[in-house]
């Protein structure tokens, strides 16, 4: 590969685009009621040269639609710094589209009051304001929805009214299934993020957005510090996490903004209002710590019959197929769990002209994830394919895309398929044995190894779950090899032929424990023939949860487990127990002469719960109890 300084995700497939890409606009901010009364704080943004109406893109956001600058503040352009969606709406607004943000009720400047995210009136809020924009003069009567994170949601969660006027939809960096991909990987409860989530989620809708930013710069630094850094930046690291920096941070925000923006005409008096009565809103961290199953009832208080699944868009399968809306997928392989959720959308909702691409990026796709690419920060022109997506749906441009694109790590190349997965892949057994052996070949003498699970083992203030945040520095997992010292650790011998990994690796454990409900966590690595290890992917069970089922709500490529109640099983402390589970989906190239790696842990400390004690795992493999590693591999050339 030639030395270049930009990173290897750049788009063969993107062609010059000669629209401009930032045109003068106009805004106007304004209260919609919704057939309850509750008023819905809205900003429609136009460019101010136009001729006749245009395709509308909508988003609904609980992160604030626009922020209330003080002077001089209000006069530069720095609305980006708290705006993610901002560069994204120019670019849309100088291709000659409207574009219309939407506080979701009970955030922002919108009134009501949140019970849960994506409540069944904020989704109908969805569908009147799909009917009020249709009636407005500038709408030529097409809309389109995208958003990132919770907004990606969001916009899925809007095909369940059935608009006719909603043509196309991108959820960006995504979940699918609330308990999986979020909440509950593997059944473990992913403790840091809702509870960091939450606390974020709490300042704005109390309208401290200087907690909020300060929180996050928090998780920044944190990050950083997780970077090897010279001693000199890494003391000043240490003092920019400090509580007096903290203080600072405070005032500096508050310097330099009030808060969200209020309607036009407001006096502060709306504004006010409309905080007021976010004051009970919805605690995602208590919800979480209230519930162990997936059928678990009783996660929000408004709604004490239902369980995480009311808002979960898996659960709504049936309204998202009867929409027959194409459906753009859009992920990346180390943003948090989310990739899996988009393949999971895309197979399970499918429907014409709906598309699946996941690149070598973290949450929100800034960061460019690949240890072989020249540069951290992605190349890939994110906006120009949003455009390509919505001026295919919404203005009949032609582009012949493919269903599927996928970016193959170590190979730094992009590549498509008609299906997820791709077709010529087969798996491929490597099985653990004595000595931290991962062999090509089943070992016929049965052993056991015993692991007394380390609560410290942590992956790190730069993994794919901080990245769930916001995470700015790039996302990185490094000491793998003096981690694996605190783990289970097996390897393969050197490959002798490369092959490439894309799909979802699987792996059986027949494991025992001293306690009754263990926590499981396994990590594939690439390790260089230097020496260097690099983290590939990684899944998680909650031995309780190992039990399968066979009706899956959704396509999968390995056993389907409810998660419900009926299905929750502990362990007899000693007896051995099959679990079969995946590792999250990938895309990886393993060259000749370097090895595979398998780690074991039973903890991470800085995201997951921890169990109620260390638990000692006892990994059975050989004979009749094969623990085993299946990956979906195709030889390459050297």
């Amino acid at each position: 590969m030639a030395l270049r300084s930009e990173a290897t995700d750049r788009a063969p497939w993107h062609r010059d685009d000669p629209r401009p890409r930032r045109v003068a606009s106009e805004r106007r901010s304004l209260h919609v009621t919704m057939r309850d009364g509750v008023r819905i704080a809205v900003d429609v943004h136009l460019p101010r040269d136009r001729s006749g109406p245009l395709p509308v893109i909508m988003r609904q956001t609980r992160y604030f639609r626009g922020v209330a600058f003080r002077p001089p503040f209000t006069w530069l352009p720095v609305e980006w710094l708290l705006d993610h969606a901002a560069d994204t709406r120019e670019r849309f607004l100088a291709a000659g589209y409207a574009w219309v943000d939407v506080c979701a009720r009970g955030s922002g400047a919108s009134f009501g009051r949140r019970p849960c995210p994506w409540s069944p009136d904020e989704v109908a809020d969805g569908g009147e304001i799909a009917d009020w924009i249709v009636a407005q003069s500038w709408s030529n009567g097409r809309i389109g929805s995208t958003g990132v994170s919770y907004d990606g949601t969001t916009c899925e969660m809007l095909l369940i009214n059935g608009h006719p006027a909603v043509q196309a939809v991108c959820p960006r960096f995504s979940l699918y299934d609330v308990f999986t991909d979020v909440a509950f990987p593997g059944g473990i409860h992913l403790a840091w993020f809702t509870e960091a989530w939450g606390g974020f989620n709490r300042a704005l809708d109390s309208g401290r957005l200087d907690q909020a930013f300060s929180n996050m710069l928090r998780v920044q630094i944190r990050a950083l510090r997780a970077m090897p850094q010279p001693a000199a930046l890494d003391r000043a690291l240490e003092l920019a996490d400090s509580e007096m920096a903290g203080r600072l941070y405070l005032a500096a925000v508050r310097r330099m903004a009030r808060g969200v923006r209020p309607v036009d005409d407001d006096d502060a008096s709306l504004l006010e209002g409309a905080i007021d009565a976010h004051g009970t809103n919805f605690d995602v961290h208590q919800g979480a710590l209230s519930i162990t199953c997936r059928d678990d009832a009783g996660v929000a208080e408004d709604y004490p019959d239902a369980s995480i699944d009311l808002f979960s868009p898996h659960a709504h399968v049936d309204a998202l197929r009867a929409a027959d809306v194409p459906i753009y997928g859009y992920s990346g392989w180390l943003d948090a769990a989310y990739q899996h959720g988009a393949i999971k959308r895309h197979r399970a909702v499918g429907g014409g002209g709906s598309q699946l691409i996941v690149g070598p990026w973290d949450h929100g796709g800034l960061g460019h994830t690949s240890p072989f690419s020249p540069s951290a920060k992605a190349a890939f022109d994110h906006d120009g394919e949003l455009l390509r997506f919505f001026d295919r749906h919404l203005r009949d441009a032609e582009h012949d895309d493919p269903p599927v694109r996928y970016f193959t790590i170590g190979e730094e190349r992009w590549k498509s398929a008609d299906t997820w997965p791709p077709p010529g892949f087969e798996p491929r057994s490597w099985y653990l044995d004595e000595g931290g052996a991962l062999a090509d070949e089943p070992p016929v003498r049965e052993g056991v190894d015993r692991y007394r699970v380390d609560l410290e083992v942590t992956t790190g203030r730069r993994s794919r779950w901080d990245s769930l945040l916001g995470l700015l520095p790039p996302v990185g997992y490094s000491h793998r090899r003096e981690l694996g010292a605190r783990c289970l650790v097996y390897r393969s011998a050197p490959l002798e032929r490369a092959i490439e990994i894309t799909g979802h690796p699987l792996v059986t454990l027949f494991a025992a424990s001293d306690v009754d409900d263990p926590f499981v966590f396994v990590y594939l690595e690439h390790e260089q023939a230097n020496g260097d290890v690099h983290y590939v992917t990684e899944g998680q069970l909650r031995l309780a949860h190992r039990a399968s089922d066979e009706s899956p709500a959704y396509p999968l490529e390995a056993p389907w487990r409810s998660f419900r109640r009926r299905d929750f099983r502990p362990l007899e402390p000693g007896e051995v127990e099959r679990a079969t589970f995946d590792l999250l989906p990938i895309s990886w190239r393993v060259p000749r002469g370097d090895r595979l790696r398998l780690v074991i842990a039973g903890a991470d400390h800085e995201h997951f719960a921890l169990p109620s004690s260390p638990p000692t795992l006892a990994i059975h493999r050989g004979g009749s109890r094969m623990s085993r590693l299946d990956l979906p591999i195709c030889p390459v050339d050297p």
